[in-house]
């Protein structure tokens, strides 16, 4: 009898601690609330995710880790909380934040649809990491660096019309251009490739060395670089 109690309790425990888990789970924001939220890519070191909100319309209860929110568009947003806590968030387009781990309701309180990326670093980061050696936002003067913790930097680089830059390293990170770009690059090996690429568009890229030039208009956008990924 004794041990058929044990049994019986050992199995409820692990029930409740198996609810529990498929509960957060469904939190999970691509998750519990794919209308908005869409898994844009996913590797060993980090997760991003779109989301979109059209106008007046509020997502489902959902979660996020910690991340990168970089919004595409303006925003007006209320957010509540599971306690029914609200509060209103307002936002420029191509604005990068590191936010917390946060639970909410979203609602767009605007006339026009918002959309960002969110940047969700895997692993605890590391308080040790360092910079490659041709840092580009100690080499050039179109990157610069706005804010910077143990999990990810986040650098804003923008380009004005025919601007060049030395030869120059980017450790891993996620790359999103808030503007069209067009550029022509050349790596150490001398080689030179045309690259384009649209606003909104986002990219992994792995450690990365090159020498840029703008052949068209002024063009900007966000690294993340992540300091849980190899740095060269």
């Amino acid at each position: 009898m004794r041990a058929s109690i044990t049994a019986c309790a050992l199995f409820c425990l692990v029930a409740l601690v198996g609810g529990a888990a498929k509960a957060a789970q469904e939190l999970d924001s691509p998750k519990a609330d794919p209308t908005h939220h869409k898994v844009e890519l996913e590797n060993d070191q980090v997760r991003v995710v779109r989301w979109k909100i059209p106008p007046h319309e509020k997502t489902a209860l959902h979660d996020h880790p910690s991340l990168v929110n970089v919004l595409l568009t303006d925003a007006d947003l209320r957010l509540t909380t599971p306690e029914g806590k609200t509060s209103e968030v307002h936002g420029k387009a191509g604005t990068a934040a590191w936010r917390g781990p946060t639970v909410h309701v979203a609602e767009n309180i605007g006339d026009k649809p918002v959309e960002g990326i969110l940047v969700e670093p895997k692993g605890a980061g590391n308080a040790a990491w360092t910079p490659p050696p041709r840092d580009a936002v100690k080499v050039t003067p179109h990157d610069k660096v706005e804010f910077e913790n143990d999990q990810v930097r986040i650098v804003r680089y923008a380009y004005a019309k025919g601007d060049k830059s030395p030869m120059h390293d980017h450790p891993a990170g996620v790359q999103i251009t808030l503007t069209d770009a067009h550029v022509r690059q050349t790596t150490p090996d001398g080689k030179t490739t045309e690259v384009s690429g649209k606003a909104g568009a986002v990219h992994y890229r792995p450690p990365l060395t090159h020498a840029l030039e703008n052949m068209g208009e002024r063009f900007e956008g966000i690294l993340v670089d992540l300091k849980g990924a190899p740095a060269r």
